[in-house]
């Protein structure tokens, strides 16, 4: 699944959640905002293993029903049933692998966003091959009634300059027997 996003677009969101928070009162204290980003790691840990179960139920329940997807080479995923699909279409693929980790993460009251870096490896639809990538994202979290963070927003950007195909694995070879006699 390539991704991909304007950096206008990711400066607009922190700027939102940056104005938000100057406009808001009674937001998550010091110790409050330090479990919601525990909580946010934790979440982020089980859908890195979701990625590598390649498990469409699990990874689409990161999203809050409301969510948008926004990644290159499927239209946007508006809601948690098109989410549901863009990981349902992309687990079919055997190459299909995402690991991500972020470098920051924020907490504004309500909302939250972590932002990071990811590799990924698909099959190019066009040529067969297995492609690999990285790039960064930025996903914007939401506490949900029943006390939950689910994502709402999730930007992955792939930087194509980081793309390339796959080298097959080389067939295995048989060692040769020597005699020491």
């Amino acid at each position: 699944m390539r991704k991909s996003i304007s950096i206008g677009l990711i400066a607009g969101t922190a700027t939102a959640l940056s104005l938000g928070a100057c406009g808001k009162t009674g937001g998550a204290s010091g110790a409050d905002a330090d479990s919601i980003k525990k909580t946010i790691q934790a979440d982020e840990a089980r859908w890195n293993q979701d990625f590598k179960a390649k498990d469409t139920e699990r990874l689409a329940s990161h999203y809050a029903d409301d969510a948008y997807l926004f990644t290159t080479g499927v239209p946007a995923a508006d809601g948690s049933t098109a989410i549901r699909q863009v990981y349902a279409n992309a687990s079919t693929d055997p190459a299909f692998n995402v690991q991500f980790s972020s470098d920051k993460i924020d907490v504004s009251g309500d909302l939250a966003y972590s932002r990071g870096k990811f590799t990924e490896k698909y099959t190019d639809k066009k040529t067969g091959k297995v492609m690999s990538g990285s790039g960064a994202y930025i996903t914007v979290y939401k506490k949900q009634d029943d006390g939950s963070w689910k994502a709402v927003e999730d930007f992955p950007a792939l930087d194509p300059d980081s793309i390339k195909a796959v080298p097959p694995e080389k067939p295995a070879t048989r060692a040769k027997m020597t005699s020491f006699g």
